[in-house]
């Protein structure tokens, strides 16, 4: 599926857990691959995971359907404590 998106080259393009089923080597190289293919054109990727989210330009944090903050992964890594215990898979 995720191939068949990309190569629509559709702007926007909406991903909902892209990698959801494919290990982290996987996930790893999905992710920098996606971020370099999908360069200069608008992505938005509905995602928990730390890989996807480490190569957002802009990551808008949801809490309870309503949207917590935004920022760049490594502003919200640092200032937010809900999303740092996201990336790092905490139980909350």
């Amino acid at each position: 599926m995720l191939a068949r998106a990309l190569a629509a080259d559709r702007t926007p393009l909406l991903l909902v857990e892209p990698t959801s089923a494919v290990d982290a080597h996987t996930e790893a190289t999905i992710a920098v691959r996606l971020y370099e293919i999908r360069a200069g054109r608008t992505t938005v990727v509905v995602s928990t995971s730390p890989l996807l989210l480490d190569v957002a330009d802009e990551v808008i944090f949801v809490r309870d359907g309503v949207v917590a903050t935004s920022g760049t992964p490594r502003e919200l890594y640092a200032t937010n404590e809900s999303y740092r215990n996201l990336v790092e898979r905490v139980a909350s």
